[in-house]
């Protein structure tokens, strides 16, 4: 494809969707979420798998039928990597002249990095993390707030438990399939991109290749600022029923007990102290 690509993931309320939005708000990038690639690559294996077994059956029933090889899993791959080019340029944005970077975001990426590496070579990788306990608190307030009934069947202790679990695991896969990555992954914090929005900013910019000159950075900032999003509100000020509920990275201090604190820290095999979170 034309423009360079490039996927940004996370766990779940880790601030991907704001990232996201800070990064399509530059001149040079088009960035949404979520185009559910993956579902769609899990079918394409299974439709390759069932053709060749058409194929088998037929040349087993009929003697003289046309010898067709089994479709390799290398031409799936080549369609897989086909339909990710179209979906992106699906979001190319004509308003931007300038547009040299698509990206996707989408939580489960951090769950596919040694697929997706080899399968688009040419791709970058951002990973934003965010304190375990901040997830916690604000997947559960999202939780509660949803339409979804099957996303109320846990208590709060009960879903602060799954929580760490599936927080780990996500992080720690994301890490670990980052290795074969190399200088194609950047990784940043959420609670640095709120402290040092300007700084962070400009790395994952500069990250990319897009320009990073502070009036650029500050542009981004601005069009996708909490007050912005929240459609009014400062960062503190409470709205429960948006997605942008709080935007305060530390709100779970208010909301966890000591106890609680150090349960998640247990459930997640020490990975807080690991990504340097205080316990």
């Amino acid at each position: 494809m034309e423009q360079q690509p490039f996927f940004l993931t996370g766990a779940p309320k880790s601030g991907t969707t704001w990232l996201g939005k800070l990064l399509d708000a530059h001149p040079e990038i088009s960035c949404r979420g979520e185009a559910c690639i993956h579902h769609f690559g899990q079918r394409l294996v299974e439709a390759g798998k069932s053709y060749n077994q058409l194929l088998a059956q037929r040349k087993a029933a009929i003697t003289d039928a046309n010898d067709f090889p089994p479709l390799p899993f290398a031409d799936v791959l080549v369609l897989m990597r086909t339909f990710i080019e179209l979906r992106f340029q699906s979001i190319a944005d004509p308003a931007k002249p300038r547009l040299r970077l698509i990206g996707e975001k989408d939580p489960e990426h951090a769950l596919h990095f040694k697929d997706l590496g080899p399968l688009l070579p040419g791709a970058k990788f951002i990973h934003i993390l965010r304190d375990g306990r901040g997830v916690f608190i604000s997947a559960w307030h999202h939780n509660v707030r949803s339409k979804y009934e099957h996303l109320k069947t846990h208590d709060f202790e009960a879903f602060l438990d799954i929580t760490a679990r599936e927080w780990s695991d996500r992080v720690r896969r994301a890490r670990d399939g980052a290795k074969l990555l190399q200088d194609r992954y950047f990784e940043l914090r959420y609670e640095d991109l709120v402290a040092d929005p300007e700084t962070w900013m400009g790395r994952v910019l500069g990250f990319l290749g897009a320009e990073a000159d502070l009036a650029t950075v500050r542009a981004c900032l601005e069009a996708a600022s909490f007050e912005k999003l929240s459609h009014g509100r400062k960062p503190g000020e409470e709205d429960k029923a948006s997605f942008f509920r709080k935007g305060d990275p530390n709100d779970w201090r208010n909301q966890l007990s000591d106890a609680q604190s150090r349960r998640f820290d247990q459930l997640s095999g020490g990975l807080l102290r690991e990504l340097g979170y205080e316990n």
